[in-house]
């Protein structure tokens, strides 16, 4: 089984002090971290999916992944313009070629862009899972909903 992790929106649009429920962004980036290491090590894809709109237009600063997280030049970025990363993008174009067949889920707006993008994911038959502690909204409460009708992994089962 081959896997890809999947960082849906780590846009400095997220980590700004109007952020409502910024510390918990914060605490999810070291989890997020974490796994990049680890499917690093593994050889797997790290695949960043950027949200684009008139909010966060391509390039802009709103736009740039957050420089906290750990991107490199080789990872394999896509935009999106929907909730879900497959939606009108090359995403499963992309994890083909890979030869995916397993989705680690990450990142922001839980209860829109993680879970349309992780039901995707199941609707074209890759296996997709979140990944715990590594997800965040501006409620807490939205992401606790999330979780809990998703399937997850804790990090130490990723290996």
């Amino acid at each position: 089984m081959k896997k890809a992790l999947l960082i849906l929106d780590p846009q400095n649009d997220f980590f700004g002090e109007d952020n409502p429920n910024l510390s918990t962004f914060q605490a999810t980036v070291p989890v997020i971290n974490a796994a990049i290491a680890i499917f690093r090590d593994q050889h797997w894809p790290v695949i960043f999916i950027q949200h684009t709109s008139t909010r966060k237009p391509e390039g802009s600063e709103n736009w740039k992944i957050h420089q906290q997280f750990n991107h490199q030049s080789d990872d394999i970025c896509l935009n999106k313009t929907h909730y879900s990363a497959f939606w009108k993008t090359d995403l499963e174009t992309t994890l083909k070629e890979k030869q995916v067949d397993s989705v680690i889920l990450c990142g922001y707006m839980s209860e829109y862009c993680v879970l349309s993008t992780l039901r995707a994911a199941l609707e074209r038959g890759f296996t997709a899972v979140i990944l715990e502690s590594s997800i965040a909204s501006l409620d807490d409460v939205l992401t606790q909903f999330t979780l809990k009708i998703s399937p997850k992994i804790r990090m130490d089962q990723l290996q």
